[in-house]
């Protein structure tokens, strides 16, 4: 029996087009991916590297993608920051939408944007069908509001699970799964690595990509706090979790905010040249699980 390489996306926003490098360099590298687990972001590429495993392909599909109706759709000009720069969607939204309105809005929905635009827009990306059909093994990860636990999707519809998984609280709807209400996958699993001991894998890969540089914060505010302490909060469990892979990589997204797409060249590179770094380590971590007859048979 070969051994499994399983591969762990991370969520963040537009620097998850970092893990379409990753996937190239591994790709190139000519080491098979023989499982993925994706949480948000990190759900969306990963379903469909799952069902198109070619990362040239995949990355000239995402760009073209990159349209106005793509911006449109998910409403990211509530997003389109001036002045201070933060990678969080709670302080980019309220940045640029009156107080009032936010309020509002709070009070009498449950998201920025209707879960029929995910759904319309992730149609662009993934193809309809099951999971458990993908051409590599998926497993999406999704945080149930309820009971805060992980909710691990291996089989059923990858739309609904892709969606369930990107659906940001405040931002997208949560999904109702029958008495469960399900949002994005970032908020208790960010480096779903866990997942993929669970999925067989043999050797795992965890994909970090939190930003790397945060800006001072001025023109303090409850806001600007709140938002900062979250960002830190989420990146530290992620470096906690993608560490307890056999290979970390963690592209260098300097400071890519949230919605950023169309810094989509520059994050692609960044994936490639952190997977490369790795790329040593990758096959280090599937020879010393190789079995001792298999090495030497192969002259490894």
């Amino acid at each position: 029996m070969s051994v499994k390489v399983g591969i762990a996306l991370g969520g963040g926003g537009a620097r998850g087009v970092a893990h379409f490098g990753v996937l190239k360099a591994i790709e190139q590298e000519g080491i098979p991916i023989d499982r993925i687990s994706g949480t948000s972001i990190g759900a969306l590429v990963g379903a469909m590297y799952a069902q198109n495993p070619d990362a040239d392909f995949l990355i000239e599909r995402f760009k073209q993608s990159l349209d106005e109706a793509f911006y449109a759709k998910l409403g990211l000009g509530y997003l389109k920051t001036s002045g201070a720069r933060d990678g969080s969607f709670f302080h980019q939204a309220t940045q640029n939408i009156k107080s009032q309105i936010v309020l509002n809005i709070a009070q009498s929905r449950k998201a920025l944007i209707k879960e029929v635009r995910l759904r319309d827009v992730l149609l662009k990306f993934i193809e309809e069908g099951d999971i458990e059909n993908t051409k590599i093994p998926l497993g999406v990860i999704a945080t149930s509001l309820h009971t805060g636990d992980d909710v691990v999707y291996t089989k059923g519809d990858i739309i609904s699970a892709v969606a369930a998984s990107c659906s940001i609280p405040g931002f997208l709807s949560p999904v109702c799964v029958e008495d469960d209400l399900l949002a994005d996958g970032g908020v208790s699993c960010p480096v779903p690595v866990k997942v993929l001991m669970g999925m067989g894998a043999d050797v795992t890969i965890g994909v970090e990509i939190c930003m790397r540089r945060y800006h001072p914060l001025q023109n303090l505010n409850i806001i600007e706090i709140i938002a900062r302490a979250e960002m830190i909060t989420s990146q530290r469990l992620a470096e906690m979790m993608v560490d307890t892979a056999d290979v970390a990589i963690c592209p260098d997204t300097k400071d890519v905010y949230w919605s950023e797409f169309s810094r989509a060249d520059e994050l692609i590179e960044a994936g490639i040249a952190a997977a490369r770094e790795r790329l040593g380590a990758i096959r280090e971590a599937v020879r010393k699980k190789t079995p001792w007859y298999k090495r030497i048979f192969i002259g490894k």
